[in-house]
């Protein structure tokens, strides 16, 4: 069973941070304890009258007692900003090997802090009892923000502690277990639980845990405790219980570690032998707390299963494939005895091999010395990992509670002398088509294995005496049909001889041909469309789908395609190919269509016969008559300069053939492009004055673009003798063509029989509609039954004079 440590942290967060979870970092097992020194660089507790100073170095003693030896030790630094990560211890240099970061964000400002670690194991193994100074730890600009002087959150600060992990004869067996991290408990962060769990706890005599924890202020002391299996933990007057991080040192009663707290507490009534868990709380509701390690010593039984592959013996001669193991099972770094009948499991790569079992209760930092014979299966390969597993029932799972479930495994690299495997020769065949045909034989072996060297041969005995190989086996071309061919497959321990037949086939193959079927009308404006057939006439097998087709102009290629479907024998498949020209192509050019040509000048498929997959043909471009002069269209302006023209009037200029096309366009890109054509050209009404008009004329072959102008011009208006302005839509108003729009300056005036004016108007006010607008007759209805006179002036110099006439009004 797996020995677990989960921490799992219960965030309230109101506000936002970002921190690095606390976890388990390293485990010391034995008779071992630990003792913590260290130092603040604060000059004094943050509050507001603290100034914003701050040392680069303060020192401390350890002191161990006669018989304790070092076993590891390990270096923590902090401080406010984004780090100082190289730093000195009694003056050697230390660079951080783990670095932590806490950032809160109280919403208007982010907060930056940082902590450190490295293994100073050798400079304390070294130096033992004595004063240890930590210096080059620079903070001094960093802290300035963070000072109530400045308008910080008075969190500047900076320390170090160090852990010494020594053993001592003395001691029972524990279990130190170092997690760290950097979480945050404040107002906006009031938890952290830490849950241990499958523990094994012999007993509780001088069970205790340590926290290194910074920032705390002795003068802020909201919710702040510290408990464990519910207990809220104290330690007076050093630690009172609803004051744990107030700047105090356990391990010299110090009161004044400002800003860091370095505690150590007993929980010998807090956890019980035989318990299997440990829930650690720690809250607050106001200071903010930064957590950088947790360390715990705990009486713990268990033991540490390890194994060793000693020797590998046997397999000697060739295809042997029973082997000796010789193995040791150990039960180092353990605090409890290793039970008899341990299981032990033997892999081959990943295939179970081989069980085994210890045969004695291992005591702490025992072993036992063992033996399997293993038979290596067929199916592993000459090559391979043999590993051994303790503590594993054969199918990875183990049945004993350890300390370490990650170290019970060791593999060996195994070779052994095996026959090359010949058993998977195959034999060949090759059609007889066009040419001599020659054989690959390395085709035949690719299913040889363990072989590093393979020869052919043409008699057995040849191949046994490893005598007169074949010189080219890619390219061997047969004496006999068929023929047997002797293989020696060798490694440098073993061969093996075997063979395989060679034999030459009629074989059905497909014959692709290809051919054009229509005529190839080339214009230099258009596309050319290119009708094929590709036909499998003579092939005696069908031709496969997507076979390449390959397209040449003047020998470059210009197009590809393929086939779309399988072609039967006697077959054939038609396709279609428009390409487009480039316009410096010359007028007579050689077309070549090639089928199975990959666009390389090579093929895919192996034919009947690969000489006839062509069709080449010379193709002219085609020319249309040029459209002669066509002459503009001039029509009266019926308004804005415009009228309605009949585009077709021209086009027995353009060309009296009526199988040709003619098609007109506002536009030459349009006419090119044969795109947008003017619909109703009989009736079309102009859009500019003038306007050019495109005329495309096409026949079969080739086409060609013309143009014309559409004109206005002023022309004299027709004005009509009557009117009758009673509603039904005819002859309503004085309908005066060519006037309106056309003559913008225009006076129409309109008398009575009597000469009396009675209507005035302009272009603005357009057809007069019989009611009249000034003299004795104004008002609002149409003007009686009679005969009226107008005087119409066009004020336009093309037309000075005055048009004088009668008009009759009838209902």
């Amino acid at each position: 069973m797996k020995n677990r440590y989960l921490l799992s942290i219960l965030l309230l967060i109101t506000c936002v941070a970002t921190a690095q979870e606390i976890g388990q970092f390293q485990q010391f097992n034995g008779r071992f304890d630990y003792t913590g020194l260290g130092n603040t660089l604060n000059l004094a507790e943050n509050n507001g009258n603290a100034p914003c100073e701050i040392l680069t170095e303060s020192s401390a003693d350890l002191t161990l007692q006669p018989g304790q030896t070092v076993v590891a030790a390990a270096l923590y630094w902090a401080g406010s900003g984004e780090g100082d990560f190289e730093v000195a211890l009694n003056g050697n240099p230390i660079i951080s090997e783990r670095n932590f970061s806490y950032i809160f964000d109280n919403g208007t400002t982010t907060y930056n802090y940082f902590a450190a670690y490295a293994d100073v194991t050798s400079i304390v193994a070294a130096t033992l009892n004595g004063t240890y100074t930590l210096s080059e730890l620079d903070l001094t600009e960093d802290i300035i923000p963070f000072c109530s002087a400045n308008g910080g959150t008075g969190t500047n600060f900076g320390g170090w502690a160090m852990y010494v992990i020594y053993e001592d004869a003395s001691l029972p067996l524990n279990q130190i277990i170092l997690f760290d991290g950097l979480e945050g408990v404040s107002a906006s962060n009031p938890q952290i639980n830490i849950l241990l769990e499958d523990l094994n706890v012999l007993d509780n005599t001088g069970a205790k845990i340590g926290f290194l924890a910074w920032e705390g202020d002795q003068g802020i002391a909201v919710n702040e405790t510290l408990s464990i299996n519910g207990n809220i933990l104290s330690n007076p007057p050093l630690n009172p219980s609803d004051n744990q991080f107030n700047g105090t040192n356990s391990f010299t009663g110090s009161n004044v570690l400002y800003n860091m707290d370095l505690d150590v507490y007993s929980i010998e009534n807090n956890i019980n032998p035989g318990d299997t868990t440990a829930d650690i709380q720690v809250t607050s509701g106001q200071d903010l707390v930064m957590i950088n390690n947790i360390i715990t010593v705990l009486n713990v039984e268990l033991p540490d299963a390890t194994i060793m592959i000693d020797e590998v013996t046997g397999a000697d001669d060739c295809g042997d494939r029973d082997i000796t193991v010789d193995y040791t099972v150990f039960n180092v770094n353990s605090t409890g005895e290793l039970p008899a009948n341990t299981p032990i499991a033997f892999y081959a790569n990943s295939s179970l091999v081989g069980q085994a079992a210890t045969t004695m209760v291992l005591p702490i930092d025992g072993s036992e010395s063992g033996t399997i014979d293993l038979t290596i299966p067929e199916a592993i390969p000459a090559d391979f990992l043999l590993s051994a597993f303790v503590d594993d029932t054969g199918g990875g799972v183990g049945i004993v509670n350890e300390l370490d479930e990650t170290n019970n495994g060791f593999t060996v690299e195994v070779s052994l002398k095996v026959f090359p495997d010949v058993s998977n020769l195959e034999d060949l065949e090759q059609c007889d088509v066009v040419g001599t045909e020659t054989f690959d034989l390395t085709e035949a072996t690719e299913n040889v294995t363990d072989a590093d060297t393979i020869t052919f041969h043409l008699t057995e005995d040849d191949a046994q005496n490893d005598i007169d190989p074949i010189p080219n086996p890619g390219d061997y071309e047969n004496i006999e049909n068929p023929q047997t061919i002797w293989v020696r497959a060798s490694n440098p321990d073993c061969f093996s001889i075997g063979s395989f037949m060679i034999e030459i086939t009629v074989c059905p193959l497909p014959d692709a041909t290809i051919a054009i079927t229509n005529n190839l009308n080339a214009c230099r404006q258009r596309d050319l469309t290119i009708m094929y057939t590709v036909f499998n006439t003579l092939g005696t097998a069908p031709l496969p789908a997507n076979t390449p087709i390959a397209f040449y102009l003047d020998g470059t290629l210009v197009a590809q395609a393929e086939t779309e479907n399988e072609i039967p024998e006697g077959g054939s498949e038609p396709g279609v190919l428009v390409l487009t020209l480039s316009p410096n192509v010359p007028n007579t050019f050689t077309l070549l269509l090639v089928v199975d040509d990959d666009g390389t000048g090579n093929g895919v498929v192996f034919e009947l016969d690969d000489t006839n997959n062509t069709f080449e043909i010379d193709v002219t471009f085609g020319e249309i008559p040029p459209i002669g002069p066509l002459p503009d269209i001039l029509e009266c302006d019926q308004g804005n300069d415009m009228a309605q023209f009949d585009l077709t009037e021209n086009e027995e200029l353009i060309s009296t053939n009526n199988n040709d096309t003619i098609t007109y366009f506002t536009s030459e890109e349009d006419a090119i492009a044969n795109i947008n054509p003017i619909l109703d050209p009989e009736l079309y009404t102009n859009t500019s004055d003038p306007q050019e008009i495109f005329v495309r004329l096409e026949n079969e072959i080739c086409f060609t673009i013309a143009s014309f102008l559409l004109e206005t011009e002023n022309c004299e208006p027709t004005i009509p003798e009557g009117m009758s302005p009673n509603g039904d839509g005819l002859n309503d108003v004085f309908k005066i063509q060519f006037l309106l729009d056309v003559f913008p300056d225009f006076n129409l005036k309109i008398y009575s029989r009597h000469g009396n004016l009675i209507y005035e108007g302009g272009n603005e006010d357009g057809l007069w509609d019989g009611i009249p607008n000034t003299g004795i007759l104004q008002q609002d209805k149409v003007v009686p039954v009679g005969v009226y006179f107008y005087v119409l002036q066009l004020n336009d110099p093309q037309f000075p004079d005055a048009y004088l006439g009668d008009l009759y009004v009838n209902y």
